[in-house]
């Protein structure tokens, strides 16, 4: 079972999208442990990594619901996020989620997601998609929502 102890392993963190819906949407079964995960990067145990398409990914289900003002919170939220670094998607990163993707046949997003760790030196990425377990290259540590306490 993951530790906050083994999160502090780690200098730099990608944060899957679904961590911050389950965080936000206070979900049943990993709300607890995505909201662990935040918090942990919150106080500093490490550096979070976010793509912009996280932005994409959390605003849309507001935006369906008519809820423009979360989607605007969410923007805000993640722009000045404690310890966390919102990267932008680059022709590097797009290039370096198709290889992944070729290799592992990664949906779209999931790619572009690694990519981005990967880009930004990460060596940890939290994630509830076992597709990250085989897919993440070497040097990064998939960590699964799952198994964090």
């Amino acid at each position: 079972m993951v530790t906050r102890r083994a999160l502090r392993a780690h200098q730099r963190i990608l944060i899957d999208s679904s961590i911050w819906i389950y965080h936000f949407e206070q979900h049943a079964q990993f709300g607890a442990a995505a909201s662990a995960v935040i918090e942990a990067m919150e106080e500093g145990a490490f550096r979070g990594i976010a793509s912009e398409l996280t932005l994409l990914e959390l605003t849309v289900k507001p935006l369906q619901l008519g809820r423009q003002d979360i989607a605007d919170e969410y923007e805000v939220l993640l722009s000045y996020f404690p310890n966390l670094e919102l990267e932008p998607i680059s022709r590097e990163i797009l290039l370096g989620a198709a290889a992944l993707r070729a290799r592992h046949r990664l949906r779209t997003p999931d790619a572009i997601l690694l990519a981005t760790g990967v880009h930004s030196g990460a060596t940890a990425a939290v994630t509830n998609d076992d597709a990250w377990v085989g897919a993440a290259p070497p040097g990064v540590d998939v960590i699964l929502l799952s198994g964090v306490a």
